[in-house]
């Protein structure tokens, strides 16, 4: 059964929470790692314990500001949550991931490292990825996995695709709010160099989203690109 909750704030009112919770969360998480003593370390680094409670914070603040202030149905009741996935979506929308990731990527990136070699090489567009992963030796990557294929997705999906792009189908319309969630879900990565790739996926993300009118198939496509991520960092 498709079920769209109502959104309690839209358009520019939802955008202006989006900016507020952004920023609060990021400050949170910021707050965190300097407590720790790591404040000004790189991020091969910082330990994966820190960025796992700094992650937290973040997650924590970032939906307590944004998506229960403007779409708390999305969480009430929690049955709603079952609503959210298919036996079907995981056939469906995990080979859709892994090929987002193997090949939509590497597509959008051909042409700019043609242009920008040095820029768009495979070793600086996954440089991010590889620092991170140099964190979590041994066991460390159970955290790493959890925090990668399982945190990040879900909250980024109930923050971007199930709360901003509705929200923002009334002021911008479904392909301007698409076009516009995409781009904010890439900036806040905050590496340019995944930009193009992160905005060509989160326009696949966005389009699962309306097609299907659940956030489930969403949330699995992106765990699966971010698995894919991961196993290919550990290959090279």
């Amino acid at each position: 059964m498709n079920w769209s909750p109502p959104i309690v704030r839209s358009g520019w009112s939802a955008l202006r929470w989006w900016a507020l919770s952004y920023l609060a969360s990021n400050l949170a998480s910021a707050v965190v790692v300097s407590v720790t003593g790591h404040a000004d370390d790189e991020v091969a680094s910082i330990p994966i314990w820190v960025t796992f409670v700094g992650a937290l914070v973040l997650w924590s603040v970032q939906v307590y500001l944004f998506p229960l202030r403007v779409n708390p149905y999305l969480f009430q009741p929690i049955r709603r949550i079952r609503e959210w996935f298919t036996a079907r979506d995981f056939l469906r929308f995990i080979p859709l991931g892994i090929a987002g990731q193997l090949f939509l990527v590497n597509i959008v990136n051909w042409p700019l490292s043609k242009i920008w070699p040095d820029t768009f090489s495979f070793d600086e567009v996954s440089q991010r990825a590889n620092d991170i992963t140099s964190t979590a030796p041994g066991l460390w990557a159970i955290v790493l996995v959890v925090i990668v294929v399982i945190g990040a997705p879900v909250i980024e999906e109930i923050v971007y695709r199930g709360t901003l792009q509705p929200a923002l189908e009334s002021v911008a319309g479904r392909n301007g709010a698409l076009l516009l969630t995409a781009a904010l879900f890439a900036a806040i990565h905050l590496e340019p160099v995944e930009l193009p790739g992160l905005f060509a996926f989160a326009l696949v993300l966005g389009v699962v989203r309306q097609r299907t009118g659940r956030l489930g198939p969403a949330v699995i496509t992106h765990m699966a690109f971010n698995s894919a991520g991961l196993v290919l960092v550990a290959l090279t």
